[in-house]
């Protein structure tokens, strides 16, 4: 029996995902849970296993291609028998429901992943029978979703007959590679479809991708299609151009709090970073004023006021910009703090990080002084009130103590929605920042 896997949803109700690569070809006999694909979400990218042990009649996209949540995605042939030991039961995939904003097709595709039984002239063949009474519908519980039986009955398996139904093949573009050609093509800027394979089944060899970047080129400009998280932060940045956006600069001595960071490193066991001393400077200032960790909510004509900080930590990857989040870091001190901004900083690296790390922060510190740049107007995280910037320090001749001397100077910009808090509110927000890394023992006196 044939059966339809459709693409699920996988978290917080993201809509598309892209097949970065397939981990098997049509005609292949696969287990359960065995990975099929490697997809990549608008927030992460992820192993997609199979929801059924048998063979792969055919995959319904290419590897770069983008398909809808619910969009059919590899069909299966399998044995009769749906349910038994072999396929764990998993409650059935609830119907679609249109938010706001959006209108509902008027065909539907299921919310999460489901199986359809039929091959894709199913509909046809249904509209040549007689019309009768439909007979109750029977739902046989799967992996994940369900697949609806007519009548309670199960359809018999028609015997496989390979010579006469062969499995046929589709061309895949762009050009079969592995995901390690895959990666080293993206780092080097090279389109894997105008690449001539030369291995075994024509996969792209690393020597290919060698031999193509050796050859000569026009000089000629060239498009790359927009998806993932690229796509994402496209939309996220400019849905937060719609929010009125003000921005306020301080220019702050953090000589003593650099000196802090590095004497309490000297004896080599863990110690708080510059990065993880200002965090401490961001929460201990947003708890004065609670409007920087906050969300304006339009449609209600509220603003929720967060007792949690969630703060996000904005980390530059090979996909993009992300924000990832330390849950509660209000609880941690500036060491735990700088252990577990590492640690975020890595799995968004590596793509490991889960879609939960990449939503729920609720304040954000974004640090552009590793690009070299003083600062910058950071845009506003969706949902969020404020976001910090942290530009490089310099070594600048400054006044201290009645005596111009060379001091470490860092600029601090902390970008607002002027819906939730005015300029006074941020100044002071910004103010107390800069106190306590001038100052650190401030932190040590209010933490």
């Amino acid at each position: 029996m044939s059966v339809v896997f459709r693409l699920p949803d996988l978290g917080e109700g993201l809509t598309e995902s892209e097949i970065v690569s397939w981990k098997v070809a049509e005609g292949d006999a696969v287990a359960l849970n065995q990975v099929i694909a490697e997809v990549e979400t608008a927030k992460a990218v992820v192993d997609l296993p199979s929801p059924y042990a048998g063979v792969i009649r055919r995959l319904h996209a290419s590897e770069g291609e983008t398909l809808e949540v619910g969009a059919p995605l590899v069909e299966y042939e399998v044995e009769d028998e749906l349910s038994g030991p072999g396929a764990p039961a998993a409650p059935a995939a609830p119907e679609p429901v249109a938010t706001a904003g959006e209108s509902t097709p008027s065909a539907p595709a299921p919310a999460g992943p489901t199986f359809e039984s039929g091959g894709p002239d199913a509909a046809n063949t249904a509209e040549e029978q007689p019309a009768q009474e439909e007979p109750p519908e029977e739902r046989v519980a799967v992996l994940v979703g369900s697949v609806k039986v007519a009548g309670g009955r199960k359809p018999k398996r028609a015997a496989r007959t390979f010579a006469q139904a062969p499995f046929v093949r589709t061309p895949r573009q762009p050009a079969r590679a592995f995901p390690p050609v895959r990666r080293l093509a993206k780092e080097r800027g090279i389109d894997l479809a105008g690449v001539v394979p030369t291995g075994e089944g024509g996969v792209v060899t690393r020597a290919d991708l060698d031999r193509a970047a050796a050859a000569p080129s026009p000089r000629a400009s060239h498009r790359e299609r927009v998806s993932g998280l690229r796509k994402q932060t496209a939309k996220a940045m400019t849905a937060a151009l719609a929010v009125p956006h003000a921005a306020c600069f301080l220019q702050v001595d953090v000589t003593e709090t650099r000196r802090l960071a590095r004497d309490l490193a000297a004896d080599g066991s863990p110690s708080p970073t510059l990065l993880s001393l200002a965090g401490r400077a961001v929460i201990l200032a947003a708890k004065r004023t609670p409007g920087v960790n906050a969300t304006f909510h339009a449609e209600a004509e509220e603003i929720e006021f967060h007792e949690r900080i969630n703060l996000g930590i904005a980390v530059a990857t090979e996909r993009g910009l992300v924000v990832a989040s330390v849950d509660d870091a209000d609880l941690l001190d500036a060491t735990e703090l700088a252990g577990a901004i590492a640690a975020r900083a890595a799995e968004a690296r590596d793509g490991s990080i889960g879609v939960a790390a990449l939503t729920s922060s609720t304040l954000t510190i974004s640090n552009v002084g590793v690009f070299g740049v003083d600062g910058g107007i950071p845009l506003l995280t969706p949902g969020q009130s404020a976001i910090v910037a942290l530009g490089a320090v310099r070594r600048l001749p400054w006044e201290h103590e009645g005596a111009v001397a060379l001091r470490d100077v860092m600029t601090i910009t902390v970008s607002f929605d002027h819906r939730v808090i005015d300029g006074r509110e941020a100044s002071a927000f910004v103010r107390d920042i800069g106190r306590m890394l001038e100052r650190p023992g401030l932190a040590l006196a209010r933490g």
